[in-house]
């Protein structure tokens, strides 16, 4: 019997020509791995930075407070009690600027967190320039005017400041921001050698030294000269003949002693 079709043939595979992949192909094949491996770390590095952020296992347990004295450390300590209990990385310098912002005598502080459990805070605080007498107490004043705290009279001894004492002087804002700038532009070497402080207006600040001299130093201006001038008048050698009593560097291009 004569076969009346042919039976129909496969494509034979092993024919099938591969041409070599081009320089673009290729490079647009890396650029897609590329793609690929760098979203999935990113995804990746997310998801571990959201466990980080939100996880129990770095929570505070320890504040470390260092650099407080007229803040006292058990204030501080309690102030910043709301941060315990919560992870390390939601913890930064704002929140503890806002939880100190309160204290006067607070400048700035500087936050470092010591992983797995710690916080360490240290506080940095405004100089005290001054002091008034309050009751048995002594309230210390910034170079700007502000009270930063109130101690006892045994403490306050300790910082060595000049003493305002006249009422007028605390109860005029302008005399009183005159006298504690002037206070604050003296370089501790010779402020701690003042007794105290005092002026009618804001152009007649007078300073008294420990040895009972006066300084006649006039308004704030030129406060740095007039303390390069001051200090290289307290060094002259004293006259026991003729005594200098009042030193006057209101004007410091020409000071006068008398």
């Amino acid at each position: 019997m004569t076969q009346t079709g042919q039976q129909h043939q496969a494509p034979d595979t092993d024919n099938v020509l591969e041409f070599p992949e081009t320089h673009d192909q290729a490079r647009r094949r890396h650029r897609r791995v590329w793609w690929i491996s760098g979203a999935g770390l990113l995804v990746l590095l997310a998801a571990l930075g959201a466990v980080l952020y939100f996880s129990p296992v770095l929570a505070i347990t320890t504040v470390k407070v260092a650099g407080t004295d007229l803040l006292a450390q058990e204030r501080a300590e309690k102030l910043l009690e709301p941060v315990r209990g919560r992870p390390l990385p939601q913890v930064g310098q704002r929140t503890v600027e806002d939880l100190l912002s309160g204290e006067p005598a607070v400048d700035t502080v500087r936050v470092h967190a010591e992983p797995p459990h710690d916080l360490s805070v240290e506080v940095v605080e405004h100089e005290p320039v001054a002091m008034v007498p309050d009751g048995g107490d002594r309230t210390l004043y910034s170079a700007a005017g502000a009270a930063l705290a109130t101690v006892p009279e045994d403490r306050a001894a300790a910082y060595q400041l000049p003493i305002v004492a006249s009422a007028a002087d605390i109860s005029d804002p302008a005399v009183f921001d005159a006298i504690t700038s002037v206070l604050g532009t003296l370089p501790e070497s010779i402020r701690t050698r003042m007794e105290s402080a005092s002026a009618e207006t804001i152009d007649s600040v007078t300073l008294t030294l420990t040895d009972g001299r006066t300084v006649l130093w006039g308004n704030p201006e030129q406060g740095a000269r007039k303390a390069q001038v001051l200090e290289a008048l307290l060094k002259v050698p004293e006259n026991e003949e003729d005594p200098v009593r009042e030193f006057d560097v209101s004007t410091p291009d020409r000071p006068v002693t008398r």
